[in-house]
């Protein structure tokens, strides 16, 4: 095998498996964006408390 058929093989496989890299990595990603939105729809919502303003004695004059 010459040199530069080597080269390119070894290019080839590179970017194969930076490609596959990137496809599982894409995957992955838009997996967990569709699993927080499922959680976020489930989420409990929030619940308003009521303050108390505290009762102060009316100024005396």
């Amino acid at each position: 095998m010459d040199p530069e058929t080597a080269k390119t093989l070894v290019s080839a496989a590179l970017v194969a498996s930076i490609t596959l890299f990137s496809l599982v990595s894409l995957q992955a990603f838009v997996a967990q964006i569709l699993a927080d939105l499922r959680d976020a729809g489930s989420a409990p919502k929030a619940v308003p408390v009521p303050v108390r303003a505290d009762r102060r004695d009316p100024p005396r004059a």
